[in-house]
C-alpha cells in the first residue's frame, strides 16, 4: 500500500474514532439530571454511573470525592482523551498536533506571571503534572519562579524567551499580564498556521473557524475592557489578537471607540456575529455567554462537516473542553447551593 493511501486510512480512522467519541458526549437530560443533585459526591456519581466519565471516576469512592479533586480529574480526562485520539494513528508526530501541549505551556507561564504580580506562592501541587516529560521546560521548576527576570532566564532555550523578551517592565518591576498574554496568544496562532501541513480545503476551512473563533474572543476581550475598564479604542487595540476574519478593522475601530457597554452591544448586534446571535435566539445583552455559544456552534459545525483528522481533533477537543466547563460549572454551582434554574444559563449547548 503507497504512502498517500496509507495517510487517508489513517485520517479515516482517526476521524472515525473521534466521531465514536463524541457521540458519547453529554446531553441536555445529563446536564438537568447533574443540576439537580445536591451535592458535589451525587453528581460525581452520576457521572460515574451514567456518562463517559465512568471509566476515570470507575475506582473513585465519589462519597470522598470533593470540587477540587473532580475538576482537576476532568481537565486531565481532556487531556488523555487528547494523547490518545493523536496517538491512535501517530498523528502526533506532525507538528500540528502539538497544539494543545504549546497551550497549556502558554497557560502555565501566564499562570506564574500572575502569581508574581500577585506576590502569592505558587501551588506546586496546582501543576498539571499529567503532561510533565512532554513540554520544553521543567514545570515544577517554573512554579518556583519570583520575578520576570528570572522567567527570562528559565525561558531562554525556549521560544517563549523572543514572545516575552520586548515585554517591558512597570514601574513596580511587574510585566503587564495582559500584554504578555496578548503576545504569547498571538504566538500560539503563527504557530499553529505555520504548522498546517495538509489539503488547501482543509486548510482553508480551518483558517475560516479559526479566524472567527478569534474575531470571537477579541469581541469577549474588548467588550470587558469597555465595560469594566472604560478603556479607549486605541486601548483596546493593542490587547487584542491578529485577526482576519469577519469583523474589517473599520468595523472593529467603530466598536472599540463605543462609549459604554450599551452601545458597545448597540454596535455590535449590527455585525455578522451579532446577527447570527439574534438569529440563534442568543441574548445579545449577555455578550460574553452568547459570544461563546456561537464559538460553540461554530466548532459542532466544523466537526460534523470535516473528514479530515486535524480539523476533527482540533473542533472535537474544543467541544469537550466546554464540556468540562459546563460540568465545573454545576458543580461550583452545586457548592455553593445555587438554584438549578441559576446555573442552566451557565451551560453552553
Amino acid at each position: 500500500m503507497n504512502a498517500a493511501v496509507l495517510k487517508r486510512r489513517n485520517y479515516n480512522a482517526t476521524v472515525a474514532k473521534i466521531m465514536a467519541i463524541y457521540g458519547k458526549r453529554l446531553t441536555p437530560q445529563d446536564y438537568s439530571e447533574l443540576m439537580s443533585r445536591q451535592s458535589v459526591a451525587e453528581a460525581a456519581e452520576y457521572l460515574k454511573k451514567n456518562t463517559h466519565y465512568s471509566d476515570m471516576l470507575s475506582s473513585i469512592d465519589t462519597n470522598t470525592i470533593h470540587r477540587g479533586m473532580l475538576e482537576n480529574m476532568l481537565r486531565k480526562n481532556v487531556f488523555e482523551t487528547y494523547m490518545r485520539i493523536t496517538g491512535f494513528e501517530h498523528i502526533s508526530k506532525q507538528e500540528f498536533y502539538n497544539y494543545k501541549i504549546i497551550q497549556m505551556e502558554i497557560d502555565e507561564i501566564l499562570r506564574c506571571i500572575r502569581f508574581m504580580n500577585a506576590g502569592s506562592e505558587k501551588m506546586i501541587s496546582d501543576v498539571p503534572i499529567y503532561i510533565k516529560g512532554l513540554t520544553s521546560f521543567n514545570l515544577i521548576e517554573l512554579a518556583k519562579i519570583t520575578n520576570f527576570k528570572e522567567l527570562l532566564t528559565f525561558l531562554r532555550k525556549t521560544p517563549y524567551y523572543d514572545v516575552l523578551k520586548t515585554i517591558k517592565l512597570n514601574s513596580d518591576g511587574k510585566a503587564d499580564v495582559t500584554k504578555c498574554e496578548t503576545a504569547l496568544r498571538t504566538y500560539y496562532i503563527e504557530r499553529l498556521k505555520n504548522s498546517m501541513n495538509f489539503r488547501k480545503s482543509d486548510a482553508d476551512q480551518f483558517i475560516s473557524f479559526l479566524e472567527t473563533d478569534i474575531d470571537l474572543i477579541n469581541v469577549i476581550n474588548s467588550y470587558r475592557l469597555t465595560a469594566f475598564f472604560d478603556a479607549s479604542a486605541d486601548e483596546i487595540e493593542k490587547d487584542m489578537l491578529p485577526s482576519g476574519g469577519r469583523l474589517s478593522p473599520a468595523k472593529q475601530r467603530d466598536i472599540y471607540s463605543a462609549e459604554s457597554s450599551e452601545e458597545f452591544i448597540r454596535r455590535f448586534s449590527k455585525t455578522t456575529y451579532g446577527r447570527q446571535m439574534i438569529e440563534n435566539g442568543y441574548d445579545v445583552n449577555d455578550l460574553e455567554q452568547s459570544a461563546n455559544k456561537l464559538r460553540y456552534k461554530y466548532a459542532k459545525l466544523m466537526l460534523k462537516r470535516s473528514q479530515s483528522a486535524p480539523l476533527s481533533v482540533y473542533s472535537f477537543i474544543f467541544l469537550l473542553e466546554i464540556e468540562v466547563k459546563n460540568i465545573i460549572s454545576i458543580i461550583e454551582g452545586i457548592r455553593y447551593g445555587v438554584e438549578p434554574n441559576k446555573i442552566a444559563p451557565l451551560i453552553i449547548t
